[in-house]
């Protein structure tokens, strides 16, 4: 898995990603990407915040994010739910 920062996510707020889990994929949009206090990780820390379907609710686990030609491995966490979808949050400290 890459060493993902916040320049990858910056300027992307309503990127849609596919996530696939078994044979069913879903669509995960960017809504939010936030730099967070230094932590001294590598690429510095950050938090995502995805919103998707209503149904289902995916566990949290590692997704495989999808764009275009661009995969990424994303450890997500949902988060809340309304009438707008599932947010997911995923943070990197």
């Amino acid at each position: 898995m890459a060493n993902l920062t916040f320049d990858d996510f910056d300027g992307r707020i309503g990127t849609i990603y596919v996530v696939t889990v078994e044979d069913a994929s879903f669509p995960l949009r960017l809504e939010e990407a936030q730099p967070l206090p230094d932590s001294g990780r590598d690429g510095g820390a950050f938090r995502l915040v995805f919103r998707g379907p209503s149904d289902p609710i995916l566990p949290q686990a590692i997704y495989r994010f999808r764009q275009d030609a661009d995969t990424r491995e994303i450890f997500v966490v949902p988060i809340a739910q309304g009438p707008d979808g599932t947010a997911y949050e995923a943070i990197f400290c």
